[in-house]
């Protein structure tokens, strides 16, 4: 008897938690995870053939001149062919989940793989992994839209793409886990953690049947002491500094060719230029560098102190130099090589003062120095926490990992107070985090809420005909339109006229002349709610005249701007709610 009655009991609890469209959505991120896997392993399959042409062929006389031609062309192509409107980088995906719903065009699946590939191949100082998190993420985007699935499942499959993009490309499943919430989408919750993750399982699974199961920059590291912890937070400092400095020329790169010229792809050719001439002197400072990081690690970097600090300069150089003036390519790459050029300059300048035996071995503090920087410049710990420990397998030195990463991450805050992605949208009011004010009220369309069924009045309506219309309208705003020209002239406030309307002696005057309220200020259609409410306050008004080319068409009210946002707080509470 028992186990009838607790049957549909069972039954109930299941239908509530493995509904259809949850379904629907772990096929969705199994598709995304895999295809975001192809797009990273056909990247990376194809850079790697392009640099060993570049590299076979960096004898002749024209190579300085690559970088300038791979860069305008990936400009001329984003910019005439695929029309793009701006750079294809994780700042787009962001500013994109915030303002836009998620909604990324399709041709970004393939149009950030290509341009970045001109970019890099040719010698440009960036990474592959902001184009495949764009791929990604627009393989999400669209399948979703493809699918007819809500806003919600939308954010997440744009996570699942990026999350599958940074698990194939490093081989770290975490990692790309941790990205996609902590980076790219900003809200830890299970409907946005279950899918991705099983997506990052996908993309990695993938990407070892196509590339095998490598572990990018693997060693046997020697063991860090307690020594090392201590010498880790004087690491940090300096990587926090270098952080800085890093983000800082990049825009000032930036500042320098927008005032050269205002043609992109001119800039991005000056900017390719300025790379190939640092690239002849330091043919280590192009390209994504992943083979620098290797020699770091495996302790073939050519000896020599101020050897190792020119190649750390000249690769600052040609990475600011290239984001800087435009090129298509991600920062990840960038960091990890200037970090890991950094450690090797930070033991070696250490070993000519401290003792040997005193501190670990070299290729210890190269996996530092890429925590330091790859932490300092994106202010994300634990994103940069799991990177380092899962591309070099350096597990043994988790804690000091984390010394450096939050340390570096915390101080460079302090000069930098947003991060490389952020910093744009935040000076553009484009970072709209979920479950923020702003990016609540950027999910409230004011067009809806417009009352745009009302009694209208001539200003020469008598004030005794005025009191015989307001018996027909629950109206404690009414319009005045000039009956000729349709023109607004004002608005009847009921409540705060209600002394004049009343008066006895007025009763045969012009409503217009003893009631109106000329000075509230318009609300022009297509302004956004927060922008509204703002223009409320200040004004002190609650009910707005709206208009739209000139004419009006309405009132806005902020107590039905504040109801829509309770709404929005409700749905955010009610998730779809995968199991």
């Amino acid at each position: 008897m028992d186990t009838i009655e607790q049957t549909p009991r069972l039954k109930s609890f299941l239908h509530k938690r493995l509904p259809a469209k949850n379904a629907i959505l772990i096929f969705a991120a199994v598709i995304v995870g895999a295809c975001s896997a192809l797009a990273a392993v056909a990247l990376n399959s194809a850079l790697e053939f392009l640099n060993e042409l570049r590299m076979a062929n960096s004898n002749h006389w024209w190579i300085f001149m690559l970088p300038a031609l791979g860069a305008a062309a990936a400009i001329i192509l984003s910019k005439n062919i695929f029309k793009e409107t701006g750079a294809h980088g994780v700042g787009e995906v962001i500013a994109k989940v915030g303002l836009k719903q998620g909604i990324l065009r399709p041709i970004s699946i393939f149009s950030a793989l290509i341009t970045s590939l001109l970019t890099i191949a040719s010698g440009g100082s960036a990474g592959p992994e902001s184009p495949v998190v764009v791929s990604g993420s627009s393989m999400g985007s669209n399948l979703s839209r493809l699918l007819r699935m809500s806003g919600q499942s939308r954010m997440t499959l744009i996570g699942c793409g990026a999350a599958g993009s940074i698990s194939a490309i490093f081989n770290a499943p975490v990692t790309g886990m941790i990205f996609a919430v902590e980076i790219i989408l900003g809200e830890w919750t299970p409907y946005n953690l279950i899918p991705i993750a099983i997506s990052s399982v996908v993309a990695t699974q993938t990407s070892r049947i196509l590339e095998g199961n490598i572990i990018p920059f693997s060693e046997q590291f020697p063991p860090m002491a307690f020594t090392d912890l201590g010498i880790s937070v004087f690491l940090a400092i300096l990587t926090s500094l270098l952080s800085v400095a890093l983000v800082r020329s990049i825009r000032q790169a930036g500042s320098i060719s927008t005032s050269i010229t205002s043609s992109p792809w001119l800039r991005a050719a000056l900017g390719g230029l300025a790379v190939g001439l640092v690239g002849l002197i330091f043919p280590l400072a192009l390209g994504e560098g992943y083979k620098s990081i290797r020699m770091a690690i495996h302790g073939t970097m050519p000896t020599g102190i101020t050897f190792i600090a020119a190649l750390v300069i000249a690769r600052i150089l040609t990475t600011s130099l290239t984001l800087g003036s435009g090129g298509l390519g991600g920062i990840f790459a960038p960091c990890l090589v200037i970090g890991s050029l950094f450690g090797v300059f930070f033991h070696r300048t250490l070993s000519s003062i401290i003792p040997a035996g005193w501190i670990a071995g070299e290729s210890a503090y190269v996996m530092l120095g890429m925590a330091g920087i790859v932490s300092g410049v994106m202010q994300a710990p634990l994103t940069s926490v799991f990177l380092v420990l899962e591309i070099t397998n350096g597990y043994q030195a988790v804690i000091h990992i984390m010394t450096v990463t939050f340390v570096s991450s915390m101080l460079t805050h302090t000069f930098e107070p947003s991060s490389f992605y952020f910093k744009d949208l935040v000076e553009k009011g484009q970072l709209l985090r979920p479950k923020t004010d702003e990016k609540i009220l950027s999910d409230i369309n004011p067009e809806n809420l417009i009352n745009t069924d009302l009694t209208e009045v001539n200003p020469q309506m008598t004030v005794t005909d005025f009191l015989k219309v307001l018996k027909t309208t629950s109206q404690t705003h009414v319009p005045i339109v000039d009956s000729d020209t349709k023109a607004f002239i004002g608005m009847v406030d009921v409540v705060s006229a209600r002394s004049s309307i009343l008066d006895p002696e007025r009763k045969d005057s012009n409503i217009g002349e003893i009631a109106i309220d000329r000075s509230s200020p318009k609300i022009e259609n297509g302004m956004g709610a927060a922008e509204i409410l703002e223009i409320m306050t200040r004004s002190g008004k609650r009910t707005l005249p709206v208009m739209k080319n000139g004419i009006f068409i309405g009132f806005i009210t902020k107590e039905d701007i504040l109801s829509a946002y309770r709404g929005e707080m409700r749905n955010y509470g009610r998730s779809d709610n995968l199991f």
